[in-house]
């Protein structure tokens, strides 16, 4: 039966590929397509690892509840995009900011639902909790293993009759008829062989935790000395308001030291069998741990208020406010008398719950860190008074935060205002560099009257926002060539299809005539393309008087 699920998620996966390439149902329709996307990507391997408990209720209706709420997700994040839809082209923030959020709570669902499933409740005893985190890591990755050495046979096996002058099986195994398939039931098959040898998991997962917990006293030194360097330089950080220190590394010390204070503690049935004296001088650590993590939160605020929020400074917030919880909370526990460190059962699994919702809200629109950054760099560019803190969130917005910042920014090149040409202006560029005018006498005043002179042909033609992009850019290269002032005729723009692909382009004649006789006139061509205007050509042409 699982191997039938297999195959059904392989299809419907496949059946959705062909729609994007053909541009057909339900391509058009980007928000359904990412809806069912989602739910046949990520909920069938949910029933897939937890397979053994099928017969439970319970399964199926959490499975249920995740399709609903990655349907309604995915649904309400891309339902405005264009169409036809094509995920290939999206940027790369619009997927990490939806995958990183669903793949963290993905692993966290998986592993307190399979908890539930083995202890019959949804607040279960820790020793439960902690064997399902570990052992559905542990399942997830031997899967993902196995499924990867079966490609590298497929693949072995096509190099081999590939070399004799047989591409038949490189040609299968390329083929998505049968990669889909080929994947998916490899996963379904080692999800179920090791479902059906959990000794092995635990015997593994106990090699695996025996080694950490050694390590823990090596980070508990590091964490020790780097405090005691830190604290000198703390009042040089809060006093000159500025990031001297990399906030990444200080979470990745916290995220480390924390695992290792859990591969120590386990389930908590037993203490683990450090020296008494080392066990005394480890509950030091998580209280020294708080300082590192307010530290990086501090240094995440600063960078935010100075330079305005974005995705990875917004993940980098919840991920310090998060390493701070667990630190005090860890702080906590080993001040506390009695076992080591007792208390961090109850809290791991209350911190579990806590992310586990902010990752839900994360997916939302309530809380997706783009609307959330594109709504505060859009706020930034409106107030700023410095041209630097302007021009640096116009450029987020043009180049780091994908649709929704390209129309957040053509939203301000609509208003005919400072702010509205500086927008223009960098919609114009190509990259993060701001380029240099190739005219140095190019202003924004001069575009503006310049512009106001243009003649249409036909007369009633209209130039849209992104062709005034094209023209602004290209005046503010040349405008002396293009507005050389005296009796210079009025430029003129035509519209017409000059490269027969039936979508009319632009003329633009400029310039003033000139040679002996007065033929020679300045020409600018841009074409029409699917995200806005181009300049395809440039140059001067002789006609009669």
């Amino acid at each position: 039966m699982n191997i039938a699920l297999a195959l059904f998620q392989a299809a419907m996966l496949w059946s959705l590929q062909q729609a994007v390439s053909a541009a057909s149902w339900p391509a058009t329709s980007p928000g359904l397509l990412t809806a069912l996307f989602l739910v046949f990507l990520w909920v069938p391997p949910v029933v897939l690892m937890l397979w053994k408990h099928q017969r439970q209720a319970v399964l199926w209706k959490a499975s249920g509840s995740l399709a609903i709420f990655l349907a309604l997700a995915g649904y309400v994040a891309f339902r405005d995009f264009p169409v036809p839809f094509k995920p290939g082209e999206l940027a790369d923030i619009e997927t990490a900011r939806f995958i990183f959020p669903l793949l963290l709570g993905w692993l966290l669902l998986l592993s307190l639902l399979r908890a539930r499933l083995e202890g019959g409740l949804w607040y279960p005893a820790y020793p439960v909790l902690f064997r399902s985190v570990w052992s559905s890591l542990c399942t997830l990755a031997e899967a993902l293993l196995f499924t990867g050495f079966f490609w590298l046979l497929l693949f072995l096996w096509a190099a081999l009759f590939d070399i004799l002058g047989n591409p038949f099986f490189k040609n299968l195994f390329g083929d998505a008829r049968f990669a889909y398939p080929a994947t998916t039931v490899a996963f379904a098959v080692a999800t179920q062989v090791i479902g059906a040898s959990e000794r092995l998991i635990a015997g593994a997962l106990e090699q695996i935790l025996g080694l950490l917990k050694w390590l823990l006293p090596l980070a508990g030194i590091i964490v020790t000395a780097f405090t005691l360097a830190l604290i000198p330089k703390l009042p040089m950080l809060i006093d000159s308001g500025e990031k001297i220190l990399n906030s990444a590394i200080l979470l990745a010390l916290v995220a480390v030291t924390v695992l290792l204070i859990n591969a120590a503690f386990r389930d908590g049935a037993t203490e683990p069998d450090y020296r008494p004296w080392l066990k005394r001088a480890l509950r030091v650590v998580p209280v020294l741990l708080t300082a590192v993590a307010a530290t990086a939160l501090y240094s995440l605020s600063v960078r935010t208020l100075e330079l305005g929020l974005t995705p990875a400074r917004y993940w980098g917030l919840i991920a310090a406010a998060v390493a701070g919880l667990f630190s005090a909370s860890y702080a906590y526990a080993a001040l506390r008398s009695g076992p080591w460190l007792a208390s961090i059962a109850p809290i791991n699994t209350v911190l579990a719950g806590i992310l586990l919702l902010t990752l839900a809200v994360s997916l939302t629109p309530l809380g997706d860190s783009l609307r959330w950054s594109v709504a505060n760099q859009l706020q930034r560019a409106t107030v700023a008074t410095v041209a630097e803190s302007r021009v640096g969130a116009l450029s987020f917005l043009r180049f780091e935060a994908g649709r929704q910042g390209q129309l957040a920014l053509e939203s301000l090149a609509a208003n005919d205002s400072a702010l509205g040409r500086d927008a223009k202006t960098m919609l114009a560029q190509n990259s993060h560099k701001k380029p240099e005018p190739a005219d140095p006498n190019a202003t924004p005043e001069r575009f503006d009257k310049w512009r106001r002179s243009l003649r249409t042909l036909p007369e009633n033609a209209s130039i849209s926002i992104k062709l005034d992009i094209a023209l602004r850019a290209e005046f503010m290269r040349s405008a002396t060539t293009l507005d050389p002032g005296g009796n210079a005729e009025a430029p003129i723009m035509m519209f017409n299809d000059f490269n027969a692909d039936g979508v009319a382009d632009a003329l633009l004649i400029g310039g003033t005539r000139r040679g002996e006789p007065k033929i020679v006139r300045d020409y600018r061509v841009f074409v029409a393309e699917a995200d806005g205007w181009r300049l395809a050509s440039k140059g001067s042409f002789s006609r009669s008087n």
